[in-house]
This record gives structure tokens, sequence and C-alpha cells, in this order.
């Protein structure tokens, strides 16, 4: 099962027979819980990790003590691998945001799949390069937009993502918890709250416990009224 999933990861999709042969015999499986803690900012970094399923949250904390989320990460995409690259201790925290597998590569072999499958390299290092302008876009957005901006910004991102679209409105399926959006767009969950009732009232959204039904386009006009 392991081996299938591997070849459905995009960094491993293209790998030749015998670059799979040396891979695979590296790789093990984990399952975690949803809400469990993979490390922390300053742990030392020993393993890189590919998600089969589920999701996980990248995480860190403000000078000011407030939590900012990087990413979230679903099945597919990876993490853990800059500390294995620098030697340097882990820059952010993870958590996993539902139960979660994942395939977890050791520093040590994780180093020597690199020196051995350049392909490999080369998709870790676009992959990071995207992470990196996306980290860029984060801070520009908390620099340039008021909290309203940003909020529509992360709405817009859900629909991009995620969203399906069926008759007068765009479906966002999954939970969307209050906390985590005020933690994404570098808010407060109040905040987040108040503005989700005022667009409720004015019938641009409605929100279930597991899905928000979209009915008007997440334009930038939407921050002009203040919610």
């Amino acid at each position: 099962m392991i081996q299938r999933a591997i070849r459905q990861i995009g960094i491993f999709a293209e790998l030749s027979g015998a670059e799979f042969e040396r891979l695979s015999p590296y790789v093990h499986e984990q399952r975690l819980p949803g809400a469990t803690e993979l490390f922390h900012q300053d742990d030392p970094g020993d393993a890189m990790y590919v998600i089969l399923k589920g999701g996980v949250r990248i995480y860190r904390y403000s000078n000011a003590g407030r939590e900012i989320t990087l990413a979230v990460l679903r099945e597919g995409q990876f993490f853990g691998e800059m500390s294995l690259l620098d030697g340097l201790p882990r820059s952010a925290n993870a958590m996993t945001i539902e139960d979660t597998e994942f395939m977890v590569l050791k520093r040590n072999d994780f180093l020597n799949v690199l020196k051995s499958s350049p392909d490999i390299a080369v998709k870790i290092l676009k992959d990071m390069s995207v992470r990196v302008r996306q980290a860029d876009a984060m801070i520009e957005d908390l620099a340039l937009l008021n909290v309203y901006e940003r909020l529509i910004k992360y709405m817009n991102t859900r629909i991009r993502t995620g969203g399906k679209r069926e008759g007068y409105c765009t479906i966002i399926t999954g939970e969307i918890k209050r906390q985590d959006v005020a933690n994404a767009i570098g808010s407060t969950r109040e905040t987040v709250s108040r503005i989700f009732s005022s667009w409720q009232k004015k019938g641009y959204i409605k929100i279930y416990p597991s899905k928000i039904l979209v009915y008007r386009d997440m334009s930038m006009d939407m921050a002009a009224k203040k919610g």
C-alpha cells in the first residue's frame, strides 16, 4: 500500500524503477490522530514527512505571542525538509488537523536519497521556492491589507482550492474553525466571528457545521463596507 502511495506523490511520481528501489527501503508509515504535535519550533530536525492522508498545520508565534498559521498542508504535500537540509533546528511548529497518515524519511536516509536521485532534489527545491513566495505574500498581506481584505483573500483561496459551484452558490466543504481562520490571517477569533455574522445577515454566506455556502463573489468591494 505504501509503495502505491509513494508512486502517487508528486515529488516521487517520476522516479525510475532503479531510483524507486533505492528509496523504498528508507521510508515507513506513521499514523497520528488529529491535534497531535509532530514537532515544535527549535526542536532538532530529524525527519521529513510526506502526507498520505489527512492534513497538517504549520505555524509559529510572533514576537507578541500571537499564533500565526504559515501553511495548511494536505495529501501529497511534504514538510520538515528544511532542517534536514541546513542542519538547523525546526523553524516552526507542526500539528495534525485531523487523523493523518505520513510517509517518514529520516535525516541520513533523506540526504542519501537526494545524492542518488537529483530529480527528487530539484522537485523539493521547487516546492520550497513556492512556499517562500507564499510566505512573502503573507507578510505583504499583513503589512498592506486590513483584516476584512485578508479574510476575503482567505475565503477566495478556499473557494479556488476546494470550492464547488452549485446553482447560485459555491460550496466550501469541511469545518472552518474561526480560531484557525484568525490564526491564518493574523487576526482574532472575535473579529472573524463578527465579520462572518455580518456576512450571514447580509446573505453573502451561510455557515453550517461542515460547510459554508457562498452566495456572493468574495470581491474586495465587500471590505469597503467594513463587514
